[in-house]
């Protein structure tokens, strides 16, 4: 399983961050790989969105999802 973030601020200022899981899946009796996404999380962030807060934001998020123990390194980078 992977996560990709999002980080984004709407037009009151306000930071938001979304949280996407990808997986491979087996379908059925088949021996097909597919490839699965979906929204795990969108929540607000309160406060400032240093690293460490996106960090723990990101933890709550797969923390709620109970799928912390399939994460083994997380990076988050600022792009724009």
């Amino acid at each position: 399983m992977s996560f990709t973030t999002d980080v984004w601020s709407d037009p009151d200022q306000k930071p938001y961050m979304a949280v996407t899981a990808h997986w491979l899946e087996l379908k059925g009796g088949q021996r097909k790989l597919t490839l699965r996404a979906d929204l795990i999380g969108f929540m607000h962030i309160p406060g400032s969105h240093t690293g460490e807060r996106l960090g723990q934001v990101f933890d709550f998020i797969i923390g709620r999802m109970r799928l912390a123990k399939k994460v083994n390194l997380s990076l988050l980078q600022k792009c724009g």
